[in-house]
């Protein structure tokens, strides 16, 4: 698996290498075919360089699904990423003993169990869901990765404790993920989404 980059490079190439040595090719293939394909693969090689991101992750946001919805509704945010060593969702463990959603330190805050790779913080009181990536590491000799990652979150509620819900909600999620390596990414805000209560 290669990063968009060096895909791009190598079709750079191949269409730079066919467009100017057709003539040479198509003369000379009986003799220098192997050649030929000896140096277009050096040249593959000597572009398909691996990109420089630090070890730690980096997300930027892209979009949400929909900024208004119903109560309970699910809503699907879109974000980008790179990370240098590209441990993003190869599994820590596969079981969890945490068991509180709204603590960041202690041994019961699920923001610290590593079954757990990417959280939804609410902005409203801070507490948070929990998702597992999907495993990104690439096969091959070169690790560095980038692109999007779309999550679902399940259900967006308002939140109104013992008093009456208001008509709407104004809800910004911050999105955080955390590496193999136990890398916390920056955090990035949401697009205000609006829930309609009633």
């Amino acid at each position: 698996k290669l990063s968009s980059a060096a895909k791009i490079s190598i079709v750079v190439i191949i269409l730079f290498y066919s467009k100017n040595s057709y003539y040479c090719k198509v003369k000379m293939q009986k003799i220098f075919t192997p050649f030929v394909l000896g140096l277009l693969l050096t040249f593959i090689a000597a572009c398909v360089s691996e990109p420089e991101y630090p070890n730690e992750p980096a997300i930027t946001f892209v979009e949400v699904s929909k900024t208004e919805v119903n109560n309970f509704d699910s809503l699907t945010v879109t974000f980008g990423f790179t990370d240098g060593d590209g441990d993003l969702g190869r599994e820590r463990t596969d079981v969890t003993s945490c068991t509180s959603f709204c603590e960041f330190e202690g041994g019961t805050a699920c923001y610290l169990d590593p079954y757990y790779s990417c959280f939804y913080i609410d902005n409203r009181d801070t507490c948070y869901g929990a998702l597992i990536l999907p495993d990104l590491e690439p096969d091959g000799n070169i690790k560095a990765i980038s692109g999007e990652v779309e999550i679902v979150i399940p259900s967006v509620e308002c939140k109104c404790g013992d008093d009456p819900c208001p008509p709407t909600q104004e809800l910004i999620f911050e999105i955080v993920i955390v590496d193999y390596a136990g890398n916390y990414s920056n955090k990035f805000k949401s697009e205000p989404i609006t829930i309609s209560c009633n």
